[in-house]
């Protein structure tokens, strides 16, 4: 774990990440599983059903409280402030939020985090968020057709978002990030590492 002061808290940001949808009903056993060693990121690819995500997050949270695991939520400010997430994870292409709020008020009581995907996105959110998930670093189930980035790329967006927090994401184990871990890549997130 790595500590970040946020409004003059300290937190403890665990060094793994389980993106989890809870409308995939077997994320529940995974989630049953975790410790407060491992943190999650709730997350919908289909925002037309954000009401059964908000609906099938309960448990989830119900959990993650339970068992003091620190999660995310993605791109609500109003359901991160009802579940008390420490964070929200924003998407740089297809997010209101941005546009809505100021985030740099945000930033005074939540994490912001993003995926970034290259050194533009990197260089346009690195001013107002905490904690980036740089991807693709390998091929993934869950997004065959996305590049993945070489050791290079990932050197140099780690640097160009060195005083941030930085996580590798896409295709990682804990061997596979060793092979790509740098003094500025701090941990990973994954989703089908979480599943075996």
């Amino acid at each position: 774990m790595v500590t970040m002061i946020n409004s003059f808290k300290k937190i403890n940001i665990p060094d793994q990440w389980f993106f989890c949808n809870p409308l995939e009903t077997e994320n529940y056993k995974i989630v049953k599983k975790l410790t407060k060693k491992t943190g999650i990121v709730f997350f919908n690819n289909n925002l037309k059903k954000n009401e059964d995500f908000i609906k099938n997050i309960k448990p989830f949270i119900h959990l993650c409280q339970k068992n003091r695991i620190m999660f995310l939520i993605q791109s609500s400010l109003y359901w991160a402030n009802k579940f008390k997430a420490i964070g929200i994870l924003i998407d740089l292409n297809n997010n209101p939020l941005i546009n809505m709020v100021n985030l740099r008020t945000i930033k005074k009581k939540f994490l912001l985090a993003t995926k970034v995907h290259n050194n533009v996105e990197a260089l346009n959110c690195r001013d107002w968020i905490n904690i980036s998930f740089i991807s693709n670093i390998y091929n993934t189930s869950s997004h065959p057709k996305r590049r993945n980035l070489n050791i290079y790329e990932v050197l140099m967006l780690s640097k160009t978002l060195r005083s941030r927090i930085n996580f590798g994401l896409g295709g990682l184990t804990k061997k596979k990030f060793h092979r790509v871990k740098n003094k500025w890549l701090y941990g990973f997130g994954a989703i089908s590492y979480f599943k075996k």
